[in-house]
């Protein structure tokens, strides 16, 4: 069975705390310089998990499970768009071993189709906008995904201006 946690994505790290300075041993030595650890990755890495191990038929159709390449690929996706706060998406499966990636905030909504590694439909839709949303085929260039969450994210912590 194959397990995303068996590939080491626990995102734990035996780093020293933020802001401390730490001697190297010898001149050689070299240090690993990573994020804070991501409010949403510990439990991206468990949807994924469960979503690989559904039984045939979850759907009622005789559906498998979530395509491990798949999910590997939309885990390594979502770590090269999100911030370490970016809030977890949600995550279905669909019939054919593909996902679907959403975030429905208040100011907009962002859906990704994974239909395999390095086939991607994206859209991206801002509330208050009088266009039906954007658009995207997505292979292995996903920062136009990565604006769309920066937008959504800076609208969500603007302040709120009262009204007059």
């Amino acid at each position: 069975m194959n397990r995303l946690s068996g590939i080491s994505l626990t995102g734990t790290t035996s780093a020293p705390a933020q802001g401390v300075v730490q001697a190297l041993r010898n001149r050689d030595a070299r240090v690993l310089i990573t994020d804070r650890p991501s409010v949403w990755r510990a439990d991206v890495v468990d949807r994924l998990n469960y979503l690989c191990c559904l039984p045939v038929g979850w759907n009622g159709y005789g559906a498998g499970p979530v395509n491990f390449n798949t999910a590997n690929f939309a885990l390594r996706v979502l770590e090269s768009v999100c911030s370490s706060d970016t809030p977890a998406p949600s995550i279905v499966p669909g019939p054919s071993g593909d996902l679907q990636i959403e975030w429905h905030l208040e100011t907009g909504d962002i859906e990704l189709h994974i239909r395999a590694p390095n086939d991607v439909h994206g859209w991206f839709e801002t509330v208050g906008t009088e266009q039906s949303g954007q658009e995207a085929q997505l292979t292995i260039d996903f920062t136009e995904v990565a604006h769309w969450i920066k937008k959504l994210l800076e609208s969500t912590r603007a302040p709120i201006k009262a009204a007059a």
